[in-house]
């Protein structure tokens, strides 16, 4: 049973407690299969009562107290600038967006400079034989969004448009797709032996998260601006909210960071 326990809470601290229950059941059945033939004496799986919660971080890595200090190991990294980070990250800091999405964003598609908003219509996924490809949806319908971020982010964007010669914004050394788990592997040797170090992309989307909340945006604001499935099922399949993130972009904008500030 000790091994079993353990098995399940890996599950669940990595990937959550829907993914735990599913991994609980599937073994539950292939003990009970052993039980019948004989290969165990009973189902250890049964004895585990309950996989608790999740265990939560006592302080988040990236907090309006560190995220200058962050930003900072990208801005005066050399491999980072080499990799094309530095833009990345302040970029997030203003958007939470998931890695994939961000990397599937184009210039003739997803950036109206006009109106000052960002279209997340896709993900960058790899494809067996294929390679690398713009996935024409996001992880749920929720993140099919266009926010309009702060106008710091929107800069951003218009300094790189101004010299891109890629249709992507964020694209690989040769202007083609950027590969994802490239990207975080990346990231994770310019954290390498900082107090950053274990920095995941996903960071950025609770440092915005609580950023929100703590302007007082409700939970369905917060959500809409991330694009995450779930606060009331009945919002959830609403699927066409309009331009979202007008609070959350006045919230952000008060918080841009002073590394980004400093760059211009």
């Amino acid at each position: 049973m000790p091994i079993a326990n353990r098995v399940l809470t890996t599950v669940r601290d990595k990937n959550g407690s829907g993914a735990a229950k599913q991994a609980r059941a599937v073994l539950t059945a292939i003990c009970a299969l052993g039980v019948r033939h004989g290969a165990l004496d009973d189902n250890p799986v049964r004895e585990i009562e309950s996989l608790g919660k999740k265990r939560r971080r006592s302080s988040r890595l990236i907090n309006p107290k560190t995220v200058n200090a962050a930003l900072d190991v990208f801005h005066q990294s050399e491999d980072a600038a080499r990799w094309d980070l530095v833009d990345m990250q302040d970029v997030s800091s203003g958007l939470g967006s998931r890695m994939g999405e961000l990397l599937a964003l184009d210039w003739e598609t997803s950036v109206d400079f006009d109106k000052g908003t960002i279209w997340f219509h896709g993900t960058v996924i790899r494809v067996t034989g294929v390679g690398l490809v713009v996935q024409d949806h996001t992880k749920s319908p929720a993140g099919m969004r266009r926010v309009r971020p702060p106008g710091w982010v929107m800069d951003i964007f218009k300094r790189r448009h101004a010299v891109s010669t890629s249709p992507w914004c964020f694209p690989s050394t040769v202007g083609t797709l950027r590969d994802p788990d490239n990207t975080r592997k990346y990231i994770r040797l310019v954290v390498k032996g900082t107090a950053f170090e274990g920095l995941h992309p996903h960071d950025w989307r609770h440092y915005v998260a609580g950023v929100l909340d703590d302007a007082g945006l409700t939970a369905r604001q917060i959500a809409d601006y991330l694009g995450h499935e779930r606060v009331s099922t009945t919002q959830d399949e609403y699927m066409e909210r309009g331009v979202v993130g007008e609070q959350a972009s006045i919230a952000l904008a008060s918080r841009l960071p002073a590394t980004v500030q400093r760059d211009g």
